[in-house]
């Protein structure tokens, strides 16, 4: 399977229309989070296919995406084309680990369901911080290894004694890695607390946690009824819960502090 059909694979997974009409909310309240004026430039740090980038292009923002895949790139650009946001949106390839941008060159910055795939993520975090200026702001996307649903399905894995690649207990949280075409994927449920201590080193404070997508169980639901249920659930805990710690994605958003 080539790069290109994992990230279309991806995309055929995520990106139903009842998940955009999640992100739509989502980002709606982002939005009004960042409080950014319009034309301001938000960096997409690992940006794929700019699900992303465009949320913010639509509104009213303008987006520099910097990704490492040459692949996902491709197609960031035939979707900004579909979606007629090319003005709006510039495309550069790069590292997290390593970005092509000087110290403190954006304002705002988000990084959105990326580091949870990067085995060095304190690195990834340090180059997302220098990249950010002192005042600026940090929007994160990361998978809660104490959602319910994350519980709930180790305990059932430890009954049934399945388990799929190697899982490790690290600092950052609960770590799987698993063999595929590419070489070794790593995938990390994340222990927030720990994630906001390193930003907090790092210069940010905190300003919100909320709940993103309460569960993902909607790609294995068997049922289209099933499936629209849980995403109504999803936007219904959004809207008027809003509590992270059960849920299965935690929206974080970071300002980086004036001084050390």
């Amino acid at each position: 399977m080539s790069n290109v059909d994992i990230h279309s694979k991806w995309v055929s997974t995520y990106r139903t229309s009842e998940a955009q009409s999640f992100y739509e909310l989502a980002f709606d309240e982002i939005a009004r989070r960042l409080a950014a004026p319009k034309d301001a430039v938000i960096l997409d740090a690992g940006c794929g296919s700019c699900a992303k980038s465009v949320l913010l292009a639509e509104r009213g923002f303008r987006v520099v995406g910097v990704d490492f895949s040459a692949d996902a790139l491709k197609l960031a650009g035939d979707v900004i084309r579909q979606r007629e946001v090319e003005d709006r949106i510039t495309l550069r390839q790069g590292d997290l680990l390593k970005l092509p941008f000087a110290d403190g060159e954006f304002s705002y910055a988000i990084c959105w369901g990326v580091l949870m795939h990067v085995p060095n993520v304190q690195q990834a975090l340090a180059e997302l911080a220098r990249v950010v200026k002192p005042g600026g702001m940090l929007v994160t996307s990361e998978a809660n290894m104490y959602a319910l649903q994350s519980v709930a399905i180790r305990a059932l894995k430890r009954l049934l004694g399945r388990g799929r690649g190697r899982l490790v207990r690290t600092p950052a949280g609960l770590e799987n890695f698993e063999q595929t075409p590419h070489g070794e994927l790593v995938t990390r449920e994340t222990d927030i607390a720990w994630y906001v201590d390193k930003l907090n080193q790092l210069g940010f404070d905190c300003e919100a946690r909320i709940a993103g997508q309460f569960t993902e169980l909607y790609v294995v639901a068997p049922w289209a009824p099933l499936r629209r249920f849980i995403h109504a659930w999803n936007g219904l805990w959004f809207r008027s819960v809003g509590n992270a710690r059960p849920a299965q994605a935690n929206i974080l958003i970071f300002r980086k502090r004036l001084t050390a």
